[in-house]
Order: C-alpha cells, then structure tokens, then sequence
C-alpha cells in the first residue's frame, strides 16, 4: 500500500511538472513568397498575412502555422493568382536543443491548376538555441516523405529548410520573429522534369503564455 501511495505521488509529481513545463504563443506575421515552377520563367512573387500557434509541454511540442498570399507572374502578363498554405509539426526533444520532427503541410491554388497544388508529409530534425534571456535561433529541416500534386506526378528529392530568430522581453511575453523558408521539390510526370521550388520570408510579432 506504501509502495502504491509513493508511486502515485511520484506519477502526480511528474504530471505536475509537465503541465507546469508547459509554453503557449499565438502570433501573426506578414508573408513575401517567390513561388518557381518548372523554370524561372515561371517565377511568380506577391505576399500576404498568415498566423501561427506554438504549444510546448515537457519534450513535446506542437508548431500550427498557415498563410494567404496573392501572388504574380514576375516576367510573364498573367492575373495574380492565390495562394492559401496549412501546416502542422510534432516534435519531441531527444536533447536539449535538438527534437525529431514530423508532419504535413497543404498548400492550395487558386484558380485550380494555375499552379500545382501540394500536400506532403514530412520527417525530420528541429534545433533551436536560447541565445540569451531575450533572443533564441533555430534551424530545421526536413525530407519530404510523400509529396502529392493536383496535376499528377512523383517527388524524387524533396526537402525543406527553415531558419528564424526571435526578440523580445525577457519574461518571454511579446517578441519579434523572423523566419525563412526554402522547398525544394524534384518532380517529375512521366519522365518530364517539372521541379517546384518555393522560399517564404516570414516578419511578424507573438504573445507568449
């Protein structure tokens, strides 16, 4: 009975602790997106305003993120055309500044078909270094495990990168947040080499709880 009495106290202790542990931010930022298909030629640039929400509890964490844009052929006359991206991120910290990610992220055109529509799944590592009480960095990147498109077609390499710093208070509750974003996807429809490749350029502020 003793026994049953420390080991419940030890699990209530721990269950404490990680809901204590735990770290909420909501924020908004401004987007500058330079979207590339099949050749340069084929280079449209626009922006537009998206939102996020980042949840840590113990190891565990959780990064929503989503944007509208509007964006245009830059050397080619054509209508702007928009675009509206989702994603989401688990990630589980194996060290201190190191954590396993994975996740899924979709990203629609509109008009259909004015560029590719794509949905992925991917896996890979997250590392983010608290420089001081004011500043953190953080890098990532990731292998795109199955990639799916509107139009049809494979992924062979496929793979995106991140980069962003923050700065803010020192109690953490409001900061300024920059983030850039590469993808890279290699696809190909029947034989034809039709690679996307995507950067986005992220300004924006965050209420942390």
């Amino acid at each position: 009975m003793r026994r049953a009495g420390v080991a419940g106290g030890a699990l209530l202790l721990a269950v404490t602790s990680a809901a204590g542990a735990q770290t909420v931010r909501i924020g908004i930022h401004g987007v500058g997106i330079s979207h590339v298909e099949v050749r340069q030629e084929r280079r449209a640039e626009g922006g537009g305003i998206g939102g996020y929400l980042s949840v840590r509890v113990g190891r565990f964490g959780l990064d929503l993120s989503g944007h509208a844009a509007s964006i245009e052929l830059v050397d080619v006359p054509a209508e702007p055309f928009d675009v509206l991206q989702g994603d989401a991120r688990l990630s589980y910290a194996v060290a201190r500044s190191l954590a396993i990610e994975v996740g899924a992220g979709r990203r629609k055109i509109d008009p259909e078909f004015t560029a590719q529509d794509v949905s992925v799944v991917r896996a890979g590592l997250l590392s983010e270094v608290r420089l001081s009480s004011i500043g953190s960095v953080w890098g990532r990147g990731a292998y795109l495990v199955s990639s799916r498109f509107n139009g049809g077609g494979e992924a062979g390499l496929a793979l995106e990168l991140g980069l962003g710093v923050a700065l803010g208070t020192a109690n953490g509750r409001f900061r300024v947040r920059v983030e850039y974003e590469f993808q890279r996807i290699d696809r190909e429809v029947e034989t034809v080499k039709v690679p996307i490749q995507v950067t986005i350029a992220k300004l924006g502020l965050d209420l942390g709880f």
